[in-house]
């Protein structure tokens, strides 16, 4: 049983990131295997104790791979197959609004879409420091409030953020509204299509459509989560599918599998807890 805790970020942070998240498996694990499916955000994970040893493509055999303590996870465009994890399940992870890493970092998110990286890498060995204070941290307050100060460390250090740009309003409005309406956004954002099309890729991580069918489609799994006795077509409907022909169509690119061969190959995703940490007004 995995139980998973959402902590919202710091206000100061809001226009970055989207959440703060704690996993922890109430025991050891013998062998857990997390499909590695499409996603629309880019996320920091660090994993507080055990790491996963493998992955699969989804087509050939399991192999092992070196996947580091801290690793920086790019938009996913497609599935990766899945991660093999044994052991103390233990991770918290820094998920980033769509642009919210672009701008908090000044790395292009195009240059990490669909990548896997050791964040140190990427973001350099400061990150090492900030991932022993999670490690030693004796609470979840304390974990947050230092994850605050390692964020704050690198918006202070960004001589220019705007908070209001034109892309930062629209890839916010498109968490609620994922329907794809190009011409209106570019206008909405003043620029033209292919200018808007451009940043969009380079602060977000691929093209504007791709990134609503990416973002319809982790809303669908995350209501069936969320609802298991929700029907398919329900989901459908509230997800603004065509119809459930369409949405199969979707799974079957960004998971590999239908929507209920998805949920039957994972069922521990019905049975993850979620809860809301409330943090201290700052």
């Amino acid at each position: 049983m995995l139980t998973t805790f959402l902590i919202p970020p710091h206000p100061d942070l809001n226009d970055f990131i989207f959440n703060y998240s704690l996993c922890k498996s109430e025991s050891s694990i013998k062998s857990l295997a997390l499909p590695w499916i499409a996603h629309h955000d880019t996320s920091l994970c660090f994993y507080l104790a055990d790491v996963p040893t493998q992955i699969s493509d989804g087509n050939a055999k399991p192999v092992s791979v070196n996947i580091n303590r801290i690793t920086l996870f790019g938009l996913l465009t497609q599935s990766r197959g899945e991660m093999v994890f044994e052991g103390n399940y233990h991770t918290f992870i820094i998920e980033f609004k769509p642009n919210g890493f672009n701008r908090l970092f000044g790395i292009p998110a195009s240059d990490i879409c669909d990548g896997v990286f050791s964040a140190n890498e990427v973001i350099g060995n400061v990150i090492e420091k900030f991932y022993e204070r999670l490690v030693n941290a004796v609470s979840i307050r304390q974990m947050v409030s230092t994850t605050d100060k390692f964020l704050f460390g690198f918006l202070n250090k960004r001589k220019v953020v705007y908070s209001n740009d034109g892309i930062t309003r629209i890839s916010n409005q498109l968490l609620t509204n994922s329907l794809p309406n190009i011409s209106q956004y570019a206008c909405q954002a003043n620029m033209s299509i292919r200018n808007f099309e451009r940043r969009f890729t380079e602060q977000v991580g691929t093209s504007p459509k791709l990134f609503c069918r990416l973002l319809r489609f982790s809303v669908a799994v995350q209501s069936k989560m969320a609802n298991p006795e929700k029907s398919w077509m329900d989901i459908a409907f509230d997800c603004n599918y065509y119809d459930s022909m369409h949405m199969i169509k979707e799974f079957k690119q960004f998971a590999s599998v239908s929507p209920v061969a998805f949920f039957e190959e994972n069922p521990f995703l019905s049975q993850e807890t979620f809860s809301t940490f409330k943090r201290e007004a700052p």
